[in-house]
């Protein structure tokens, strides 16, 4: 095995794939999307459950309601993601880039997990010159770049995380 392929499966890959963070379905999850590799097969499924700052669950949510006073303040931008979580079916790769992304994203602003989440997608881009820094074990994913072929394996449980938080009930495909 040469050295870049060495890089690829990194302790902290390993480490995600063999113990995933996160590795089962949310009850009453408020979103779920589900996402497809048909190349090479891997499987993901996001469930979120959306809280307040505040502790409150959103207005409609998981069949209950915020209180009426703080409706207002329960807008997208408010809202966190109170869990996240995901099952899967696929390569160390993805299984490893799910768990790092439901580590990442817990607990975090809707729209600061959106952020993220955008910028981990465009660092896999093939004209990227967007960076992972700052993202955490999410940087050991970066060696991937360099094969093509798997950068749909990082990218679908971001893409399905999206999906589930923008309410996409259709299947999310890399293709």
């Amino acid at each position: 095995m040469d050295s870049e392929l060495q890089s690829l499966y990194q302790r902290t890959v390993l480490e995600h794939c063999r113990s995933p963070r996160n590795f089962r379905a949310l009850d009453c999850p408020d979103h779920v999307a589900r996402g497809f590799n048909p190349l090479c097969g891997d499987k993901v499924t996001v469930y979120l459950r959306e809280g307040s700052a505040e502790g409150l669950l959103l207005c409609g949510k998981a069949g209950r309601a915020a209180a009426p006073a703080r409706q207002a303040e329960t807008d997208a931008t408010a809202a966190l993601v109170a869990e996240i979580s995901f099952e899967a079916a696929g390569c160390a790769i993805c299984l490893a880039s799910a768990s790092m992304m439901t580590e990442l994203l817990k607990g975090a602003a809707q729209s600061e997990a959106r952020q993220r989440a955008e910028q981990v997608l465009a660092a896999f881009r093939p004209e990227a010159e967007n960076s992972l820094d700052g993202l955490g074990d999410i940087a050991a994913l970066g060696s991937v770049r360099a094969y093509p072929s798997r950068i749909r394996c990082v990218t679908l449980p971001w893409r399905t995380f999206t999906a589930a938080l923008d309410g996409d009930t259709g299947a999310v495909s890399t293709e």
